[in-house]
């Protein structure tokens, strides 16, 4: 991908407002005006034949609607609408758009979601989608953000991926490779806990959890630093690369390679950070196992004792991603991180498919990343932690259980669980990404903008 000055060879994408005219030298070119057979309504458009007029087969107009309607937002949806049936390299006119959104915006979101729509889940076997060209006509600069919208671009289809591979080939093992392959490719300095290390540590929480499974857990730490001696925030992704839900066995585990979503976006998330060379100082966590059953498995009412010494008893051990989680939580305070954001796909569908279910134990933290939100353009909502969730998980024979919650409200209970492991005075967002983080065509990346925004300056 890259800028043109002048449009060249490729198939022309021309967006346009409903109160623009093409422009006159297309006009001119092809012989007629064209704007009695265009469709300038927003998300519509028009492929009008160039009957060899130019080198090029066609133009492709698409409408932007009213100018003071068109959101970032609505841009994305209209350019992953417009890219995915692309399959041959295009160039995107823009230098006739003087208004509406910033041009400098209007290009990285469009290289972005191009990237994002392009991507397909790779069959085994088969060679990998290739992502068709884009090119920018443009006479302004716009090289700087055609390179940071495909960085965007291909972060989130890089944990994408991750999360789309079959579990039997994105193991516990397999992470741990992916993430050291990420590190050494942008110089980002890691530590891989293993199994004996989490031994030592008395890790109790993910080490119960991996009881069950030939293959030993680790806790992933990349740590990006780009700021100096600044203090360094921690983001924390749930890595259960298969979850059967042990002796509380799923009835339908059909899925379950997605259970490690939250962590395959770690890893999307430090590679945009590393790509923008975003100047923050952030530790990438994941503690990552699978969650299975044999005659080691811990087992419902069983009491582990945790990273932190707070013991918890196991009502389900298909509650599984809040006990990795809690310990990952320690380890990064032990660390130094005061601000913590974590993610994964604890509870189900909390809001449904369209919002990700947003917990945090500090309202000014919680503002800012209501606003990183917005400036990623994706959807949370904040629900409740009240003290009336926590005293359903009193334990008699631990300090607390693990849920699950016998009149409702999951996402609470769990988010109440992890609040408990946060230390006094630190700030911690807790996304239940469970609904969000993939469709029936595969895996998002949802949260990765919104998170990179929060921990970028």
């Amino acid at each position: 991908m890259k800028q043109l000055k002048q449009p060249d060879n490729k198939i022309m994408i021309y967006p346009i407002y409903h109160h623009q005219s093409v422009l006159n030298d297309i006009c001119d070119t092809l012989g007629y005006d064209i704007n009695t057979i265009i469709n300038k309504d927003f998300n519509h458009s028009t492929k009008v034949y160039t009957l060899g007029k130019y080198d090029f087969p066609y133009i492709l107009f698409v409408g932007l609607g009213d100018v003071s309607e068109l959101t970032t937002a609505r841009l994305r949806k209209l350019v992953l609408n417009i890219s995915k049936n692309i399959n041959e390299t295009v160039q995107l006119m823009t230098d006739h758009l003087d208004e509406g959104i910033d041009k400098h915006a209007f290009v990285r979101i469009w290289v972005e979601s191009h990237i994002i729509a392009q991507y397909q889940e790779c069959k085994i076997g088969h060679d990998v989608k290739m992502i068709t060209d884009l090119d920018i006509v443009s006479s302004g600069y716009v090289e700087k953000d055609i390179e940071t919208g495909r960085i965007y671009g291909e972060g989130i289809n890089y944990a994408r991926r991750l999360a789309d591979t079959p579990s039997n080939l994105m193991t516990p093992e397999d992470m741990v490779k992916e993430a050291v392959e990420l590190a050494k490719a942008y110089n980002i300095e890691y530590t891989i806990l293993n199994k004996s290390a989490l031994e030592e540590m008395k890790a109790g929480g993910i080490l119960s959890v991996n009881q069950g499974s030939h293959i030993p857990a680790y806790m992933i730490v990349l740590k990006y630093t780009h700021n100096g001696n600044a203090p360094h925030k921690a983001v924390i992704g749930k890595g259960i690369t298969f979850d059967s839900g042990g002796y509380n066995l799923k009835s339908n585990s059909y899925g379950m390679k997605y259970d490690m979503c939250g962590g395959a976006d770690v890893l999307g998330i430090m590679k945009i950070l590393a790509g923008i060379q975003a100047k923050t100082n952030v530790y990438g966590i994941i503690p990552v196992t699978e969650n299975l059953v044999n005659g080691k498995a811990y087992k419902p009412q069983d009491v582990i004792t945790t990273l932190s010494g707070k013991t918890v008893e196991v009502v389900s051990t298909d509650a599984e991603g809040r006990l990795i989680l809690c310990d990952a939580i320690t380890y990064a305070q032990r660390l130094g991180a005061s601000h913590l954001i974590d993610l994964g796909t604890l509870t189900g569908p909390a809001l449904g498919d369209v919002y990700t279910a947003v917990f945090a134990n500090d309202d000014v933290y919680y503002q800012e990343f209501e606003q990183a939100m917005k400036a990623a353009d994706e959807k949370g909502w904040r629900l409740p932690m009240d003290e009336e969730y926590l005293e359903k998980l009193q334990s008699n024979s631990a300090d607390f259980k693990n849920g699950p919650m016998t009149f409702g409200g999951e996402a609470s209970g769990a988010a109440c669980l992890l609040n408990e492991f946060v230390e006094d005075g630190n700030k911690w967002i807790h996304l239940d990404i469970a609904a969000t983080a993939k469709t029936p065509d595969g895996a998002t990346g949802a949260m990765i903008r919104s998170i990179v925004e929060l921990l970028k300056p």
